[in-house]
């Protein structure tokens, strides 16, 4: 059996087989953070062997939280793996994605903030975040934002990749439950306290974070209350290095008229630097008001800032006068269609007359006038007189969370009912000003292809300087937008016994509000105030403008300029400050305040979902200690949906506009599982999910942004209000094999998508101007199909000390594919990676619990970029076809070791050491069948020393 001590540690006796925790009965039902409740069956629990064979294994650290990942997994009756606290309130990984990469089937990035983020499963990013069961999303979107939750508030984190009806329906992907600690999980008073400084050795500066945990429980004359409260605090500086070449343009363009070459628009160098900073208060309230009938209160609340900046050294090198030598071409060569502007053509779309079609007029759709030419790209270039553009962004973005949640479990005999009523309200305010300047350069050349990514080179005097020329423009973008869920449900069980062994059956009621407002404002230099460009007879140096003279200030280091060289720019702080804006506020003839709200940039959704499902728990015996179990169940739901906006419409201006929709669906799922003696099972789970599409992608209204400079083209988004639904039907089968000191298993998976929701940009002419317009739209179909196996083994047989060695594995094979006549059809689903695995050593003994772990992902396109203006090979047999190749920008296999080492030096107190990204691994993209440099991040190496505090 298990015994749950005091301080985290239990104890297993255990002979054979793997045991799972069993449900203890004391005066108020113990609330075991291993095993949910709804998600295990009577043949969770396997019978134990004699006693007197078995021997005592006394589980801490690393290893129970691996144990009891393991005994969550067992119990289930959907494909469930998890994450679990290795001790009060810490999971053993600095943050929530940072654990769930080794999760199977689990794949992550790194994000703008160098932190790993964008959890997928299976390759897919729609999954349903859920806290303790409660659905929970971040402001206009359908998924929650791990990064804004620290994983020092987490008791468990479950990853659930089939779906059974008493779920909330709306993961295709699957669903991440967040399971904060609650009063009545411990057994005494407890009070902890950690402090940790982590160390970035790109940025070569740290960052600390704090936390307490309270909890306690009392007898009362009413019954036993439990308070619990959880706070944390960080604050993490950080830079991202980004290096690229964008999209390639012909050389035989001007300025540069020199036929041959595929040469990068811009070259950019631009550190991402700014810091994190979060707050996260949760605390709960439990009063057993009756042996068969609990109360309780939840609260959370989350804080989230980036202040993330970044300033550019970024050659132009078709900017007028700049001429080019010294070219060595790589043998990466094809045959390419190119416009007079030297970039890919465009389709464009004419109106003729044809009595025969409706109105008269039929669409005929031609590409620009262009040539077929072969064109090499570059080993390396020198560019003499050479604009470089130093743009700098001062982004500032803060997002608030706030969740309040109560309700009654009734647990009396054969029935069980539970009502649970919550609201969520969620805001996200993103400030972003940008300024640019620039310089000419007299020469500097360009490698392509270093280590994967570019290198420029040039003389050390230029990063350095101040005399930088205002350009381009002064930009002001300001979003808001906020969302609030109030959610109630209902559910109940009742016990029948027999075959059949529980009926249950629940209701939900939900009402989403979201609104979105924004303003995206540019002020052209030129047009504005008369300044012409660097080179010109009007150019202004920024330092005689009258601004402060923090305007300009050294920038974090650059590592792919001149070897890794810091360079001067337009300072990111001084753009964040009221004082930097007011100052190019006024010297743009500007209000002092932030602009206006665009009133075409704005939408107001309304949705209501109800919800009802019925399911059944079975048992068949079938002799000889095997059984067949599981659940069948269906869940209906009900979605009514009002999108409003407000469009201008020539020679009518601001005009109201809404969609509304209504939908009905049926979502069956089954699941059986075949219990064999001696630890092993097999299950198969069927389901069919459902994915609604986000807020903003339903936006009705098309948004526009203009920008200064010439080289790039104007942007702007268009929502799709008929996107429909992603449904998809899954099947998962699974064998697993448990044992005293570990497991092995293996599931293989098969999902079809209808109405896989992608975005992808296209060009298109607005008033006789040039935008990209991003749009979402409808995959008619997409296939996923794929095997993960996992396992972890604890070496107890070995003698003394060497019994405390474990090991651990993970892999994963996807396989997707796009079909039906699609643009994509015939490519992979964006972001799935065909392979991913992950191999660790552990070490857990005499209080020493150490882990060391290598994750590795395979290559995924992470950009559709047919729409833009990038060369791109084409078939010779379809030269004159009126269409776009397909362009996409891949990122490359990667891997990524990280350690950490912990020690109890008493019972009260531990310290660990750890380190992320220990081999520095970078971030490397590239497009197109020849292996074309792009993006090239650096992402951080992160030390951590922390300690803890149990009172």
């Amino acid at each position: 059996m298990v015994n749950r001590g005091a301080g985290g540690a239990y104890t297993i006796r255990a002979a054979s087989a793997f045991v799972p925790a069993a449900f203890q009965q004391t005066s108020r039902p113990v609330e075991d953070q291993s095993v949910p409740p709804q998600a295990t069956t009577p043949a969770a629990t396997a019978p134990l062997e004699d006693d007197a064979a078995a021997e005592e294994i006394v589980v801490t650290g690393i290893r129970q939280s691996l144990e009891r990942a393991a005994e969550v997994k067992r119990a289930a009756v959907q494909v469930v793996d998890s994450i679990v606290a290795q001790d009060i309130g810490k999971l053993p990984d600095p943050t929530t994605a940072a654990a769930l990469q080794r999760v199977p089937g689990v794949q992550v990035e790194v994000n703008r903030d160098n932190e790993l983020s964008g959890v997928r499963i299976r390759g897919l990013t729609d999954v349903l975040s859920t806290v303790d069961g409660r659905e929970i999303f971040s402001t206009t979107s359908r998924s929650f934002e791990l990064t804004s939750l620290p994983a020092e508030a987490l008791a468990r984190v479950d990853v659930y990749k089939s779906q059974t009806a008493n779920l909330i329906e709306g993961a295709v992907a699957g669903t991440i439950d967040l399971k904060l600690n609650k009063p009545f999980s411990f057994r005494r008073p407890t009070f902890v306290v950690s402090v940790r400084e982590n160390y970035g050795s790109r940025l070569g500066k740290g960052g600390g974070q704090f936390g307490v945990l309270a909890a306690n429980s009392v007898n009362t004359g009413i019954g036993e209350i439990g308070a619990l409260l959880n706070l944390t605090y960080s604050h993490t500086p950080n830079i991202r290095s980004q290096s690229n070449l964008t999209d390639r343009r012909s050389s035989g363009a001007g300025p540069l008229n020199s036929p041959g070459y595929l040469i990068p628009q811009v070259i950019q160098n631009m550190p991402f630097i700014g810091a994190v900073t979060r707050k996260q208060a949760n605390a709960a309230l439990q009063w057993q008001a009756t042996p068969s009938l609990q109360a309780y209160v939840d609260g959370l609340y989350t804080y989230f800032r980036t202040t993330n900046g970044f300033t550019g050294f970024n050659p132009q090198p078709f900017t007028p006068g700049t001429s080019i030598s010294s070219i060595t071409p790589s043998n990466d060569c094809f045959q390419t269609r190119v416009n007079a502007g030297g970039t890919n053509p465009t389709i464009v779309t004419t109106q003729v007359a044809d009595p025969a079609s409706p109105g008269g007029f039929r669409a005929v759709q031609a590409l620009q006038p262009h040539t077929v030419q072969t064109l090499c790209d570059v080993k390396s270039v020198t560019f003499s007189n050479i604009t470089v553009n130093q743009n700098s962004s001062s982004l500032r973005q803060t997002e608030r969370n706030k969740l309040i949640a109560g309700g009654l479990r009734f647990d009396k005999d054969a029935s069980k009912a539970t009502i649970d009523a919550s609201y969520q309200s969620s805001t996200n305010y993103i400030e972003n000003v940008n300024l640019e300047g620039g310089q000419k350069i007299p020469s500097l050349t360009i490698n392509t292809d270093v280590d994967g990514g570019q290198e420029t080179v040039l003389g050390s005097q230029y990063p350095l300087s101040s005399a930088l020329y205002l350009r381009n423009g002064f930009n002001q973008n300001f979003t808001y937008s906020e969302g609030s869920l109030f959610q109630v449900k209902a559910d109940g069980v009742q016990e029948v016994g027999g075959l059949l062994q529980n009926l249950s059956a629940g209701l939900r009621y939900a009402e989403r509000r979201a609104s979105f407002d924004d303003v995206q404002q540019n002020n052209n230099v030129s047009s504005v105030l008369g300044i012409g460009d660097v080179g010109t007879p009007t150019a202004r140096l920024i330092t005689s403008l009258g601004l402060s003279p923090e305007v300009i200030s050294l920038i974090g280091r650059a590592p792919r300029l001149n070897g890794g060289s810091v360079f001067a720019g337009i300072s990111p702080a001084y753009l964040r400050s009221e004082r930097g804006r007011n100052e190019l506020r006024a010297l743009f003839r500007l209000p002092q305040r932030a602009p206006d709200f665009d009133p075409t940039r704005q939408f107001d959704a309304e949705e209501e979902t109800y919800a009802a499902y019925v399911q059944a728990d079975y048992k068949i015996p079938l002799g000889d200690d095997l059984a067949i179990d599981g659940v069948l169940g269906l869940r209906a739901i009900k979605t009514d949906r009002t999108i409003t906006a407000i469009r201008n419409v020539a020679g009518q201006g601001l005009v109201p506009v809404s969609d509304s929709r209504s939908d009905t669906d049926l979502l069956p799922a089954a699941t059986a599982r075949l219990t064999v003696p001696g630890g092993v099972q097999f299950r198969v789970n069927y389901s069919k999910t459902i994915r609604r599409p986000d807020f903003a992608s339903l936006n009705p209204t098309q948004s526009l942004t203009f920008v200064s400079n010439p080289l790039l083209i104007n942007s702007g988004s268009a929502g799709n209000p008929g996107l429909r639904p992603q449904k998809s039907d899954s099947i998962d089968a699974t064998a697993e094999y448990y044992f005293r000191s570990g497991f092995i298993a293996v599931t293989g998976y098969y999902r079809t998508i209808k109405d896989r929701v992608v975005t992808a940009s296209a060009q298109e002419s607005i008033n006789g101007l040039n935008f990209l317009i991003s749009r979402p739209r409808n995959v008619g179909e997409a296939k996923l199909k794929g095997v993960e196996a996992s396992t972890q083994y604890f070496f107890d047989f070995l003698p003394g000390a060497l019994s405390g060695f474990g090991a651990l594995g993970a892999f994963t094979f996807a396989d997707s594919e796009v079909g039906g006549n699609d643009l994509l059809a015939g490519n992979p689903l964006q972001g799935v990676s065909k392979y991913n695995y992950t191999v660790g050593g552990l070490y857990d003994k005499f209080g020493l619990s150490a882990r060391v772990v290598y994750t590795f992902r395979s290559k995924y396109y992470t950009e559709d970029n047919t729409g833009a203006v990038a060369l791109r090979p084409i078939d010779p047999a379809r030269v004159s076809e009126v269409f776009l190749p397909t362009l996409l920008t891949y990122v490359r296999p990667a891997g990524r070791l990280d350690f950490s080492v912990g020690y109890d030096v008493t019972n009260a107190l531990r310290i660990d050491v750890g380190g992320t990204n220990v081999l520095r691994n970078q971030t490397k993209t590239y497009r197109g069948l020849g292996y074309i440099n792009t993006y090239l991040f650096g992402d951080e190496t992160i030390y951590t020393i922390g300690a803890r505090v149990r009172f």
